[in-house]
């Protein structure tokens, strides 16, 4: 069933959270504070979706799990075993929806809590190898944190991070991966700047080589966050997003914690 914005409204509990709902709010401190009515998973879709009881279709917020096979597109490595972990974490469990917003695709994205003990899924898939933190737009909630648990699985080679499908790409290993989600570590060669964006270009031609790019808008936000775009050139960096095609592969990026500057690490 596809979810509507009707179905979201009705399953907002009777706790006045209209208008967190429409500006979503996640305390760190307290994890159960604001979330939608609770509910218990009834069909798993993949590593990171699944159906509730009511119809509702969840997407666990910041992050990717290894997508299942869709259409033409085949299964990626362990997504099966992503699916399977995450059907061992929630089956029969109450469920609680922190800092929930709907997607275009009509699935509510939130992090979610389980049972009693309020334990946070989307840490214990990453903490697992199980998915690589992914950064919507609107993402403000506990990204550090999962940037954190990532690194330590990739560290450790846990999961998927045992995979060379997974690895992070170079910029000169990335022309291949166009249309899928990546992570890529690199030097800056060039920050270049115009009136409407910046780009941080990581060969010597824009044209052909692999790039970054940020509107003027989301360039202040990295500003605001203590980090000057036009001023990356030399530095080592890893960006993640999905992988596009402009002028050479490209990717966007729509939020601060999309790249890390890696040159202090």
């Amino acid at each position: 069933m596809l979810l509507t914005r009707r179905h979201i409204w009705l399953g907002l509990g009777a706790t006045g959270l209209t208008s967190a709902f429409c500006k979503p709010v996640f305390a760190q401190e307290n994890l159960s504070k604001n979330f939608l009515q609770n509910g218990k998973a009834q069909h798993i879709i993949s590593g990171d979706s699944f159906i509730l009881e009511d119809g509702r279709r969840i997407r666990l917020t910041g992050m990717d799990a290894p997508r299942m096979a869709i259409g033409d597109a085949v299964a990626q490595p362990l997504s099966a075993t992503a699916k399977q972990l995450l059907h061992d974490l929630i089956a029969g469990q109450e469920l609680s929806f922190v800092a929930a917003s709907p997607d275009r695709f009509g699935r509510v994205r939130a992090h979610v809590l389980i049972g009693r003990d309020q334990k946070w899924l989307q840490g214990e898939m990453l903490e697992r190898g199980m998915g690589r933190v992914r950064i919507w737009s609107d993402d403000d909630n506990r990204i550090t944190k999962m940037l954190a648990i990532e690194e330590q699985a990739r560290h450790q080679k846990t999961g998927i991070w045992a995979r060379g499908f997974y690895a992070i790409r170079t910029p000169q290993t990335i022309t291949s991966a166009r249309g899928s989600f990546q992570i890529v570590e690199g030097e800056i060669v060039d920050a270049a700047s115009t009136r409407k964006m910046n780009y941080l270009n990581f060969g010597a031609d824009w044209r052909t080589d692999f790039t970054a790019q940020a509107t003027k808008k989301i360039a202040r936000k990295f500003s605001k966050a203590g980090i000057n775009l036009s001023g990356l050139s030399g530095a080592r960096v890893r960006v993640r997003g999905l992988i596009k095609s402009s002028n050479g592969p490209s990717l966007w990026l729509n939020h601060v914690s999309q790249l890390q500057i890696l040159d202090n690490e």
